[in-house]
């Protein structure tokens, strides 16, 4: 094809090459003929102008009429006018006397007086002098050729102007007169304010005053070259000499381009045909070979790009066993050995190698297709932990038959329990899905006790020859459905979410006894709003945003407030409070509560420095989490604390819980000693609930020990518990530690720790926490004697 559009572009641009030359050169030859043709209309316009002049001047030299302009005939000299007009052929004769009126005129034969004065009077001392005056003129809207001549008698007695209508036939005689042989027109303005028209025509004008002039234009100087109906044509115009005082008049010469070149486009049709001719042959040669090697290839090229798309579908058989036929059987055997490959490479990336389950990215697959259709969906998640101990114990080989095992009992106890329709995939080294599609969560609990009792028994076998090995395989199941029921639940509309809500469901399964647990949006610890609540909370403390509220410490037996233990409290500009739970659990997993420790320590010890410069001697008393236990650089951080608020460090305690330290002792015991060898005091919080280890107790460099809150709150009312404060004190102080009770909720409690020789106290009967402000005015009750359980303690001690 291409070398048939190239062969029709070179023949169609050798036809428009000899089309352009020739029209160019037609164009020229007829701008030239119509400039030799405008001067010959104006050379033969005097003629005509001259040969009137003479008959007018036989006219004159008639005695009849000379008797009858000397007598004042103006009868006579009419039919005398009228005669001589028919004999040359003018349309109105004027006879003129000498002052310019009117005598008589043969437009006008009945009016022999009032007939005005001559329209153009210039021109009559011009044909004085000269013998005659020509010209062209409008007279009573009409455009005439004018010739004046005198009548002599041997002087001038009057004029006679021969007045030629511009009209078709005059336009004709000058053709006859002339060589031309084109269309020729005669454009004027019959009023002052009218606009140019035709008003004499020789051949086919056809508007020959469209685009050439407007009324006061001047004519063209040059041909120019026009549209006209769809057809070619040079125009020329020229103006005509005219009397003065006489609206303008102009000759319009054209030449027609299309008949000119009319020979030249037979010419074109004939090359037009040869090409026509050409070409089809050219296809047809083309196409015998397309059909041999071309199309053949060209079909080849189409199932390659067809390949390339991903679509295998078998070739057609092949007829022949040339190269051709060849490389189409080759070209077929490569695209089924690529679809072997790419299915057999989609099965591995959609499959789990080891038990030939459907993988994680194929259930997201199947998950998301069924939630876009429209379905619910029930995922299970089945958590085998003991999966990786298997793996790190007894190694991959063991590891693999147990986990394809497991795919075995799955699919047996979802087959037992009518769910054989259910997709079964391996999503991770230790744990398996079930789909359930057009499932709710009901269905999905009622199936989950069958799956985790298809691991009661356990996997055992003798690998290698040796001993057998059993593995117990304890099961618990997470599940997530679509939609969640749950009123308020976000949307779980993908499988990524829903993955990621069975597997916080499995983690809360394997705490307890069935093993099953349906997600809860309200107990999820990895909501996404709480990383942006940890975001929240950096900006927080880098803005100082956040408050130190101040619960006081109490001495029972004397009354007094020794100290305060610092909380912190947050007020969200959007959420509002938030409370301490919420955010410090979550702080210590992100490692940002060092951050707040540091930003606690701060504002705690500012504020006691406050209250020590208001002649308060109180012990301020901070929490430590146990990422602050790792933070090597702590204890210059207090001491650089404790210089800037000019306080000693036994101002300040610092509460570890009991948890904190079990985590690493060893790394926990050697903090603790450092900070308590610069002084500060240190108190074991929530002590009696944690993994408490005597052995470490006694190596800790302690000063208080902090006895939980959940057995002071109902101390008065559980015998029980007042057995276990009263040990806990008794062996704090054997200890030499000084103890210190929380959550006092009421005066019986209070009275009881007094009684029980408590060293400290504090909780919400005493005085909840409190901001500075706040904690002044309680203050200033207390030493007014104006708080209740004051007057409680003074009446146990009497």
């Amino acid at each position: 094809m291409f070398l048939v559009a190239s062969l029709a572009v070179v023949q169609l641009g050798t036809m428009v090459i000899l089309y352009g030359v020739a029209r160019s050169a037609l164009i020229d030859t007829g701008k030239q003929q119509l400039v030799t043709s405008a001067q010959s209309f104006s050379r033969h316009l005097d003629t005509l102008a001259g040969h009137l002049a003479e008959d007018a001047k036989i006219m004159s030299l008639d005695y009849a009429l000379r008797q009858s302009i000397a007598a004042h005939d103006s009868g006579t000299a009419i039919s005398a006018l009228r005669n001589f007009g028919r004999r040359v052929g003018a349309s109105r004769m004027l006879l003129i006397d000498l002052d310019g009126t009117i005598a008589a005129d043969t437009a006008r034969p009945r009016e022999l007086t009032g007939l005005g004065r001559f329209a153009f009077p210039d021109l009559l001392p011009l044909a004085g002098e000269s013998g005659r005056a020509a010209a062209s003129g409008v007279v009573d809207g009409v455009p005439y050729r004018l010739v004046v001549v005198p009548v002599l008698l041997p002087d001038p007695i009057a004029w006679i102007c021969i007045l030629v209508r511009v009209d078709d036939r005059f336009a004709e005689e000058l053709r006859a007169l002339s060589p031309l042989r084109k269309d020729i027109a005669l454009a004027g303005q019959t009023a002052p304010d009218a606009p140019w028209s035709v008003v004499a025509a020789a051949g086919d004008p056809m508007e020959p005053l469209a685009g050439i002039a407007a009324p006061g234009q001047m004519a063209a100087a040059e041909p120019q070259l026009l549209t006209k109906h769809g057809a070619e044509y040079l125009v020329l115009t020229t103006p005509i000499p005219t009397a003065p005082g006489s609206l303008p008049m102009m000759a319009v010469l054209q030449y027609p381009l299309d008949e000119a070149l009319a020979p030249y486009r037979k010419i074109m049709l004939y090359m037009g045909a040869l090409m026509a001719g050409g070409l089809v042959a050219a296809l047809i040669g083309i196409g015998l070979i397309a059909r041999g090697v071309t199309r053949p290839v060209t079909a080849l090229a189409a199932v390659a790009r067809r390949i390339a798309d991903g679509d295998y579908t078998p070739l057609p058989p092949v007829r022949t066993s040339d190269e051709i036929g060849q490389l189409t059987t080759a070209l077929d055997d490569m695209a089924q050995a690529i679809a072997d490959r790419e299915e057999h490479i989609r099965h591995q990336s959609l499959h789990d190698a080891v038990t030939g389950l459907p993988n994680r990215l194929n259930l997201e697959e199947q998950v998301d297709q069924a939630i876009d259709q429209g379905h619910g969906v029930a995922l299970l998640l089945v958590g085998l932990d003991r999966l990786r101990e298997v793996t790190n114990t007894l190694g991959h080989d063991l590891a693999d038959r147990v986990a394809r095992d497991a795919g075995d009992r799955l699919a047996r106890a979802l087959a037992a329990n009518g769910a054989g329709d259910a997709v079964i995939a391996r999503v991770s080294e230790h744990g398996f899905a079930i789909l359930l599609v057009d499932r709710d969560a009901a269905a999905a609990q009622a199936l989950a006790p069958a799956l985790v009792a298809a691991f009661d028994a356990p996997y055992a076998e003798a690998p290698y020859g040796e001993a057998e090995v059993t593995v117990d395989l304890a099961a618990g199941v997470g599940i997530a459905v679509y939609p969640d029921p749950t009123p308020g639940a976000p949307p779980s509309d993908t499988a990524s979410i829903l993955l990621r809500h069975a597997d916080v469901a499995v983690l809360n399964a394997r705490a307890a006894e069935p093993y099953v647990r349906l997600y809860d949006h309200a107990a999820d610890p990895h909501r996404p709003e709480r990383l942006s609540l940890m975001g929240d909370l950096k900006i927080a403390i880098e803005q100082d945003a956040l408050e130190l509220a101040y619960q006081p410490k109490l001495e029972p037996q004397t009354g007094r407030v020794v100290g305060a233990e610092a909380l912190v409290r947050w007020t969200h500009p959007r959420r509002g409070f938030v409370p301490p739970d919420s955010f410090i659990p979550l702080a210590e997993e992100t490692g940002a509560i060092r951050h707040l420790t540091r930003w606690g320590l701060r504002r705690a010890l500012r504020q006691s420095a406050a209250w020590a410069a208001a002649g308060h001697d109180l012990r301020m008393s901070v929490n430590l989490s146990v990422r602050d236990l790792g933070d090597a650089a702590l204890p210059d951080r207090i001491d650089a604390l404790l210089a800037e608020t000019g306080l000693t460090a036994d101002r300040l305690m610092l509460e570890i819980t009991e948890s904190a330290i079990m985590g690493e002792p060893e790394a926990a015991i050697a903090m603790l000693r450092r900070l308590a060898d610069r002084g500060v005091e240190l108190s074991i919080d929530d002590f009696g609930v944690g993994q408490s280890s005597f052995a470490y107790l006694r190596r800790l460099p302690v000063r208080e020990i902090k006895i939980d809150r959940s057995f002071v709150k109902a101390l008065d009312e559980t015998a029980q518990d007042q057995a276990i404060v009263r040990s806990i004190i008794e062996l704090g102080h054997n200890l030499g530690y000084k103890v210190t009770a929380e959550g006092v909720e009421n005066a019986g409690s209070l009275n009881l720790l007094a009684e029980m020789g408590c060293d400290l106290a504090q909780g919400y009967y005493i005085a909840r926490p409190l901001m500075p402000g706040a904690f002044a005015d309680f203050l200033a009750s207390h030493a007014a004697g104006e708080i209740p359980w004051q007057a409680t303690l003074r009446e146990a001690r009497a």
